[in-house]
């Protein structure tokens, strides 16, 4: 799996162009027409005379690979009829340039999923558009500076994906949005929209909802696993990797596992990561976290518009293609995004959604006690929960700020969230708009087709979340049981221990112990870097964190952490 590498620049104004010209180099795109350069290893197809498509895209129908308009039935249109064509009938990691027959400005499209993302720059000449921020350099010529303000709004927010990048003037595209590149400056129109995807009366039996989740999920791991070939699964042994092993062998796809463990078993899920490997006859490859691999100096962001990934994750991309490389696999499925997209929600909401769409019976009763098993409380406690959000006092705040060792104030601006999904003021309070931040809080944690090792994170695949959003939320708990439909849709081809299992496991003693080993070093970048002297940071703060023990509740080690990755993020982008 390669990075899909592509830059585009129009010169303002360029209204007549119907698509761009195709250059050799990225230094040849900014001149007086439009010009496109993608990567030889980037897939590109003119569909007509108005569409050129960037990236992955397959039809909604027949799930095949799309590459010409009569395949889609895609005629000459306005760029806005043409992008609600693309959005309705493909999905996949891609973006469509899109020219209009009535003389009216370019449009760029980026899909819902987001799998493919876009970012814009706008210089005194052109707008820049690529899905690798380091072709702007290339591009332009110009230099990508940190934007420390913005930096400061990531790591106030870290769980929200916000449409101004880290660096300064680079804004990424929304996905689901038309953005048409006008005189008078950038239009957005909305095409894709989260809320035209929830629930409606009447609702199906659970069971309908598992066979088509177990159909859907077969058909697009075997989409995917037709472009990328042969697949390692990252896999724990939990829910979301076991669904994609259990999707791929539906499907009838070759694959095989690799899990990855601490040496204590705090973060040890090799008896379960095994037991899915031995029941679909795959190969399971185990590799140990060790902390010698860990460089406080590098960061797992790199090439990145912002530093949202942990700063041990380095340590991960070399331990999985090693694995992915003794497997001779070409791609690594993650099931980063499951816990999201199935709906694990840990409230009152959707005993509330019930109570809101059937009114009070035995049906709310059912899913009340289910929520009583997930959450671990008592029967009144959860009334009481109830009632408190149905009153609109139960429910909390979307991204909650995270301020601990950060100086004070950020400029609202850098904070506008990359998708508008929680705008309409109609599903305010309900446990579906928790379910739209879930999958929103997603966002930095996907691995797509741009930038980034070669990890693929196949759940957040359009026909997935469409789905997904329209199952009510209590569905989701049916049985006392968290993602309940998602261990459903394949109940008869996985494991029971891996069905009956709500435990987890992670690295964190893995992280507790590069915390330990590397104190004096992260100090040093820290106390004396670029967070420090552009005012991130409340450097009195980092001071006495640093001095904590790690084996304490209280230790801020994962604070610190995240910083340090802020640190060496800015540092490579800084010449």
């Amino acid at each position: 799996m390669r990075p899909l590498r592509f830059v585009l620049a129009v010169p303002h104004g360029a209204n007549g162009q119907i698509l761009p010209s195709i250059v050799a180099t990225p230094g040849q795109v900014c001149s007086d027409v439009a010009a496109l350069w993608c990567d030889s290893e980037t897939p590109c197809h003119f569909l007509n005379r108005q569409c050129c498509l960037i990236g992955i895209a397959f039809s909604r129908t027949t799930y095949r690979r799309v590459r010409a308009a009569e395949e889609l039935g895609l005629a000459p249109a306005e760029a806005e009829e043409a992008a609600k064509h693309l959005v309705a009938n493909v999905w996949g990691g891609y973006v469509a340039i899109l020219g209009d027959w009535s003389n009216g400005p370019m449009g760029v499209l980026v899909d819902p999923s987001g799998l493919l993302p876009v970012y814009l720059l706008s210089t005194s000449e052109h707008v820049i558009l690529t899905s690798d921020p380091l072709l702007i350099a290339e591009a332009g010529g110009l230099e990508t500076p940190v934007s420390y303000p913005a930096l400061h709004a990531h790591l106030l927010r870290p769980e929200q994906r916000h449409r101004k990048t880290c660096l300064e003037g680079i804004d990424e595209l929304a996905p689901g949005s038309l953005h048409l590149l006008a005189r008078q400056g950038l239009q957005i129109r909305r095409i894709w929209h989260a809320t035209d995807f929830l629930p409606r009366m009447p609702i199906p039996a659970f069971t309908d909802y598992a066979a088509q989740l177990k159909e859907l999920g077969a058909a697009v791991l075997q989409s995917w696993s037709g472009m990328f070939g042969r697949a390692s699964v990252a896999a724990s042994g939990g829910v979301d990797s076991s669904f994609i092993c259990a999707a791929l062998a539906h499907s009838g796809e070759r694959f095989d596992c690799v899990t990855l463990a601490t040496p204590d078993p705090s973060g040890d899920e090799r008896i379960y990561a095994n037991r899915v490997a031995e029941w679909f006859g795959v190969r399971c490859v185990e590799r140990i976290y060790d902390p010698a691999f860990y460089d406080p100096s590098r960061s797992s962001s790199r090439g990145l518009p912002r530093p949202a990934r942990r700063s041990f994750q380095h340590i991960l991309d070399a331990l999985l293609v090693d694995a992915m490389a003794d497997l001779g696999a070409s791609v690594i499925y993650d099931g980063n995004g499951g816990d999201n997209l199935f709906c694990f929600l840990h409230s009152s909401a959707p005993v509330a959604d019930r109570l809101a769409a059937e009114g009070l019976g035995t049906g709310v009763l059912r899913s009340l006690i289910d929520m009583c098993h997930i959450t671990g409380c008592s029967v009144p406690t959860m009334v009481a929960a109830v009632l408190r959000r149905r009153l609109g006092k139960g429910t909390r705040e979307s991204w909650p700020v995270d301020a601990s060792l950060l100086t004070c104030g950020t400029d609202a601006a850098y904070s506008e969230p990359l998708v508008p999904w929680l705008s309409p003021l109609g599903i305010s309070g309900s446990g579906k708009r928790d379910h739209m931040v879930l999958i929103m809080r997603a966002q930095n944690h996907i691995h797509g087709l741009a930038a980034g090792p070669p990890r693929f994170s196949p759940l957040m695949s359009q026909p997935l979340m469409e789905f997904c959003l329209g199952v009510p939320t209590w569905i989701w708990a049916h049985g006392g049981r968290n993602r309940a439909l998602a261990r459903a849709a394949f109940a008869q081809e996985l494991p029971p221990a891996v069905l009956a299992r709500t435990s987890k496991a992670g690295p964190d003693s893995f992280v507790r112990q590069i915390f330990a080993l590397n104190r004096n070093s992260i100090a040093e970048r820290l106390l004396d870097g670029l967070l420090a002297a552009n005012g991130v940071i409340d450097r009195h703060a980092v001071e006495a964190a640093l001095r904590t023990d790690e084996r304490d509740d209280n230790s801020m080690f994962g604070r610190i952490l995240d910083l340090l990755e802020a640190e060496n993020w800015a540092r490579s982008w800084t010449r």
